[in-house]
């Protein structure tokens, strides 16, 4: 909703509270990042603070009724009101927060583990060990690692189909970057995922070193915050290393 014009005057007579009453676009905000507990104490303290203020002001003008002081009031006011706004306003603006994720969908599929033969100790160690953190810690419901265009892992609900590589894998394999499809449905080139669960909502591709990358599917829309997203870029960079090292040592590899 767009912000509305409110006269100077209006301003005056507890001004934050006839601005939050005209229907401004961060008072649902204020709403939501209470609820999320994602506000800093700084910010809630200069939040509440502001808020204090402009109630303060509006039972002040309420109770000063015919005051013959109405014009120095009225001045009062104005002045008030720009502080207790101003410092909502700083609440706000220091507070960061990640999309909120919507509720998880419930998606068809069998849970298992699938690992490639011949792979060494340690990078089906690391692999194992990985797989497992992402399912346990974030929002993802299968994980899938390719080398050199070979599955070596399938881990999660597991669908039964095949891996095929598609042009979203190839661009992020030529590209070496992060490709995040927040919402899978409004992409045509989704029916490249179609060994992920049916009806999946995101996708995460991750380049894994030079030559692999790692395919996460996502219970909802915008499921992967800021810090999966570094946890998973993370553990990519040491899983290149592992499957560089296997290789470099002469193991056996798929």
């Amino acid at each position: 909703m767009a912000a509305k014009a409110v006269p100077v005057s209006m301003v005056g007579v507890g001004g934050a509270v006839l601005l939050l009453q005209q229907g401004w676009p961060w008072t649902a905000k204020v709403d939501t990042l209470w609820r999320q507990q994602s506000m800093t104490t700084g910010a809630r303290l200069s939040l509440f603070a502001g808020s204090i203020g402009a109630l303060a002001l509006a039972l002040n003008h309420l109770t000063a009724g015919g005051s013959p002081a109405n014009v120095s009031l009225g001045r009062a006011d104005v002045v008030g009101s720009l502080m207790a706004v101003g410092l909502m306003l700083v609440g706000l603006n220091w507070t960061s927060v990640d999309p909120a994720a919507e509720k998880p969908l419930t998606l068809s599929g069998e849970q298992g583990l699938q690992l490639a033969e011949g792979l060494p100790a340690g990078v089906r160690e690391e692999l194992g060990w990985g797989s497992q953190m992402l399912l346990l810690n974030t929002a993802a419901v299968a994980v899938h690692c390719i080398w050199k265009q070979r599955l070596l892992l399938s881990r999660g609900l597991l669908t039964g189909v095949p891996y095929q590589e598609g042009p979203l894998v190839q661009r992020v394999l030529g590209s070496q970057r992060r490709l995040y499809l927040v919402n899978l449905k409004l992409f045509p080139a989704r029916r490249e995922f179609t060994y992920l669960p049916e009806g999946t909502p995101a996708v995460l591709l991750e380049p894994v070193g030079s030559q692999g990358l790692l395919v996460v599917a996502g219970a909802s829309p915008r499921c992967f915050n800021s810090g999966d997203l570094g946890w998973v870029k993370g553990w990519t960079e040491r899983l290149g290393l592992r499957l560089d090292e296997g290789e470099r040592d002469g193991a056996a590899m798929p």
